[in-house]
């Protein structure tokens, strides 16, 4: 059948009351083609349609297939009648099909609506009836189904591609990036049922079910009503645990959200009229399932030439999930991510001839196949990410849908520190060269998330002139700055002459006990001479002075990555960026003591730069002392290229 050209007469016939969006979902969950869209779209809380009259397969373009519509008799823009429906896959296979029906849930009462053409009439009725039919049934289909325990790729992954990224918005070359990941499970039953209990449990705003895709998203994509458009991004993202008040409050969350804003309204600006597009609002924090977001939005009108299908070319994949510069950020994620995202970060919806158009993005997703269920989750990443929180974050957004599902899958860690280390404040310790501090932002930086994860509040703003103005006591030479914050927020400078750089290591290996040692406490009871950390995991940590890198035969450097028993070093990263700048190869992966003994090592410090290690629990390592001594010149001289 050909969709455009035809003439169509919007038809709406009352079908009273009935059950409840999700139950009508169950009676309906085997019927050929079924689309549900239930929460807030087109102005109802409920839209189901089924049996398409152009079947996906017959879509070569799913985007260019959305401005080939029917026309219509007289315009109703109250009613939806039809359209084309479907995903967008971020990565994969798009399919749209398109539906000369639908029913609408509107103020409590279902109703049947219709693109009504001559050679549809008796297909039409027969949907009618058979929509009347099974409103009136007098209970749900009992389909089920069942999903195993979710895992998905090591967490250590996941920390690496994070701080991959933070290495590439250190270098200039994005200022956002998305990063995400996939949890997959087996499966067997009803995807429609696993659906209908999961909207009826987590009430998402824009859920979405079709062939095989159960979205459960909060997030509004594209609203096209007449010319005017809207998108609404999310960027932002804390436990429901927390305050939202310390959402609003957080710069990293806040920055991110105002970067993707700038992003949408650069891709509206594309395809809208010139000084059309407007931030409609920003920086609402919105409760969610699980968590809450920071939710903007931004508005503009469409140009008189542009449909929808010039609309989605302009500004799909969704901002919120790709990054900024959006080209940079989609080769980034090729780069940084290991597996295909499929539908999810994609987005989900309908073009009508009538209503408009309107999509989600395809995010809280599950998809469904071959015996198996997976789920993406993800977050977006900027300079000052912390990759473990990061972790935490996806695993957050997973909770509430892996509850949902019935299933069990990884959760975020109990890692709350000592304590006694908590009211001991905390400690950041710079180098001080002629007076000067070295790398003070990445320093203060650190504290300030550290001083916000635990205490509510960054540090005071005349912070960073007290520092330099402490490391003037010491106008010549190398000084130690000591920085202590207490949990009251206090800060306390102080600055004394640095005693010569660290002698070559003689490490013993020391298991350290649980709690969360990515900040750097004031108390440092707990320090040994020459420990050398190991996890409970049998992973080699961190000396208690500082980062441990391993050399590996052709030069590669390889430290662990970032994860809660772990201090995030400043000189650490820096490091990783001089490698990056001279075109040396780094790694980011777990290593244990018998790898450690196999290669050169060292450690890093801010005070130090780097440290052979000589020898572990009397065992003499393999030795490259020179190379060492070069990044140690490098990263303590004060030159102004490695600051």
């Amino acid at each position: 059948m050909t969709v455009a050209g035809r003439v169509c007469e919007l038809r709406s016939v009352d079908l009273g009351p009935g059950p409840s969006a999700p139950d009508l979902v169950r009676r309906v969950a085997d019927w050929d083609g079924l689309v549900c869209l239930l929460g807030e779209w087109a102005d109802g809380t409920a839209l189901l349609t089924s049996h398409p009259v152009v079947e996906p397969a017959a879509v070569d373009d799913a985007i260019g297939a959305l401005d080939e519509q029917p026309a219509l008799a007289r315009a109703e823009r109250e009613l939806v009648g039809g359209g084309w429906f479907g995903r967008l896959a971020f990565d994969g296979a798009s399919t749209m099909a398109f539906h000369d029906h639908v029913v609408r849930l509107v103020a409590g009462r279902w109703r049947f609506e219709a693109l009504w053409h001559a050679d549809r009439a008796a297909p039409l009725r027969a949907r009618l009836a058979a929509w009347q039919a099974v409103l009136a049934a007098d209970a749900s289909r009992a389909a089920r189904w069942r999903a195993g325990t979710f895992a998905g790729a090591p967490m250590a992954d996941h920390l690496a591609a994070v701080e991959r990224a933070v290495e590439l918005i250190r270098a200039g070359e994005l200022y956002q990036v998305n990063v995400c990941t996939r949890l997959a499970a087996p499966f067997a039953g009803s995807g429609a049922a696993l659906f209908a209990s999961a909207v009826a449990e987590l009430a998402p705003r824009f859920a979405a079910y079709l062939d095989g895709v159960v979205s459960l998203s909060p997030e509004l994509f594209l609203r096209r009503r007449g010319r005017e458009v809207i998108s609404a991004p999310i960027k932002g993202t804390w436990p429901r645990t927390a305050a939202p008040a310390l959402l609003r409050r957080s710069a990293k969350d806040v920055a991110e959200n105002v970067m993707i804003v700038d992003l949408v309204r650069n891709d509206l600006g594309r395809v809208c009229v010139t000084g059309s597009v407007r931030p409609a609002g920003l920086l609402d924090v919105q409760p969610h399932p699980g968590v809450w977001h920071l939710v903007s939005e931004v508005a503009g009108r469409l140009r008189p030439d542009v449909g929808d299908a010039e609309l989605l070319r302009a500004t799909f994949p969704p901002g919120s999930v790709t990054g900024a510069p959006k080209l940079r950020a989609l080769r980034a994620i090729a780069e940084l991510e290991t597996e295909p995202r499929g539908t999810y970060t994609g987005a989900i919806g309908f073009a009508s001839p009538a209503w408009g158009a309107e999509f989600s993005v395809a995010i809280r997703t599950f998809e469904i196949g071959d015996g198996r269920i997976e789920l993406g989750v993800g977050g977006g990443i900027t300079a000052d990410s912390v990759p473990m929180l990061e972790w935490h974050e996806c695993l957050h957004k997973a909770a509430p849908l892996l509850r949902a599902a019935g299933a069990d899958g990884p959760r975020a860690a109990e890692s709350e520190p000592y304590p006694r280390l908590v009211r001991g404040g905390l400690l950041e310790t710079v180098l001080g060269v002629d007076g000067e501090p070295v790398r003070l932002a990445d320093h203060l930086a650190r504290l300030d998330r550290s001083c916000r994860e635990l205490y509510g509040a960054g540090l005071r703003a005349d912070t960073a002139g007290r520092v330099r103005e402490v490391a003037k006591a010491v106008p010549s030479g190398r000084a130690v700055l000591r920085v202590v914050v207490a949990p009251h927020g206090e800060v306390a400078v102080s600055a004394d002459p640095a005693t010569a750089r660290a002698e070559p290591l003689h490490a013993c290996t020391q298991r350290r006990h649980g709690g969360c040692w990515r900040h750097k406490w004031a108390d440092r009871h707990w320090a040994g001479a020459a420990a050398l950390f190991v996890g409970a995991d049998g992973a080699v940590l961190e000396t208690e002075r500082g980062n441990v890198f391993l050399v590996d035969d052709d030069g590669t450097l390889v430290t662990a990555p970032l994860r809660d028993d772990l201090l995030p070093g400043v000189t650490r990263r820096a490091l990783l960026d001089l490698a990056r700048d001279e075109g040396r190869r780094t790694v980011l992966r777990a290593f244990d003591l018998a790898a450690l003994r196999t290669r050169p090592a060292f450690w890093t410090s801010s005070l130090s730069g780097a440290v052979p290690i000589h020898s572990v629990d009397g065992v003499a390592l393999p030795r490259a002392d020179d190379l060492v001594d070069g990044f140690a010149a490098a990263l303590i001289g004060g030159e102004a290229t490695v600051r």
